[in-house]
């Protein structure tokens, strides 16, 4: 019984080798990948400039931000340190007559000093 078992196995096994061979195989699935090839490489070629154009921006973008922070410490410290140059204030034009018009706030809340009344208290006489 054994033997007959081994014997159908090996037969199936024949048949689906076969049968796998027919209908294309190896052949087929290499075809298939080399039709894919163009594709792909394009494929990455689009993605690796893709990924040049953003790190270009992000350099940019970078230097910029590392510039202004820079420029704000070396501010910071010159105030900081009482440098006897005052820091050039870096308001933006479009709001320079803004800020020209503005107003401290300690001269807009001046506080009211409020004069107290004092009322003299009669003094009780002794009796």
């Amino acid at each position: 019984m054994e033997i007959l078992a081994l014997v159908i196995a090996v037969v199936a096994l024949v048949i689906a080798v076969l049968a796998y061979a027919r209908t294309g195989g190896i052949q087929e699935l290499r075809g298939q990948v080399s039709a894919l090839r163009p594709t792909t490489e394009a494929l990455r070629t689009k993605a690796a400039d893709a990924t040049e154009v953003l790190r270009t921006k992000a350099g940019h973008a970078t230097e910029g931000a590392r510039a202004k922070t820079a420029d704000a410490l070396d501010r910071l410290g010159k105030a900081v340190r009482g440098s006897g140059e005052s820091p050039a204030p870096t308001v933006p034009e479009e709001q320079k007559p803004v800020a020209e018009e503005q107003k401290p706030v300690a001269e807009e809340q001046k506080p009211v000093a409020e004069e107290k009344k004092t009322v003299p208290r009669e003094k009780k006489k002794d009796q």
